[in-house]
């Protein structure tokens, strides 16, 4: 616990230090929910999975300018290498990892949800705390999967293009269950309705964080 506790406050001091990654998580998302609102035009009406997709869409992509980053620091003068030395299991620094890039995907939301409110808000029929629980389920399954990829994409000299390449084939499922959940619960469905996305969302990231906690080691040596 003391190594994952460390491990968490030497990349979140780093992170405060170069505050660029979590400003360009938070421009682009804002960048691409002003851009739809003007596609779409002001006043028209969207459907409410429309309004959903929109929002999960502007989150993925805010959220590869957090995952490119998990490594970045690591790859000067071969930081990693201390990593793979040092009595600290890989597990540990997967989890240590993950739970860094979980905490800036959700302060980052807390300004994006809002602004997304803001601009979508009358195609929104129901709003409950329901969304806070697929928040947490959808930050779990992307920052887990988010975090093995960018560990095994650390290694390569263009792992800014890798990243996307191989995050968003996988990532995809996930998107769609949170997007159906999402746009029941925007159109005032049950919770009954969309609890099976939900499920399956739920799923997705218990699947995903065990594989990243058992396979990190060879993630990590590979490097």
């Amino acid at each position: 616990m003391g190594a994952f506790v460390g491990l968490i406050k030497k990349d979140l001091t780093v992170a405060l230090r170069r505050k660029e990654t979590f400003v360009s998580m938070v421009f682009f998302a804002i960048l691409i929910l002003f851009i739809m609102n003007m596609a779409i035009g002001m006043g028209e009406k969207i459907s409410p999975d429309m309004a959903a997709g929109i929002l999960w869409v502007a989150v993925l992509f805010s959220s590869i300018s957090g995952l490119g980053s998990t490594f970045s620091m690591e790859k000067t003068n071969r930081c990693i290498d201390g990593l793979l030395i040092s009595p600290v299991h890989s597990a540990t620094v997967f989890l240590a990892k993950m739970t860094v890039n979980l905490a800036f995907l959700s302060l980052a939301e807390m300004i994006i949800v809002p602004l997304f409110l803001v601009l979508y808000g009358n195609h929104v029929q129901s709003l409950h705390l329901s969304l806070l629980l697929i928040i947490l389920l959808l930050n779990l399954g992307l920052t887990s999967i988010g975090t093995l990829i960018s560990g095994i994409t650390a290694g390569s000299r263009r792992n800014d293009v890798l990243l996307p390449i191989l995050l968003f084939p996988v990532i995809t499922p996930l998107i769609a269950f949170t997007i159906k959940a999402t746009g029941a619960l925007f159109a005032g469905a049950p919770f009954q309705e969309y609890a099976p996305w939900l499920k399956l969302t739920a799923a997705f990231a218990l699947i995903f964080s065990t594989a990243g906690y058992f396979l990190f080691e060879h993630v990590l040596r590979e490097n």
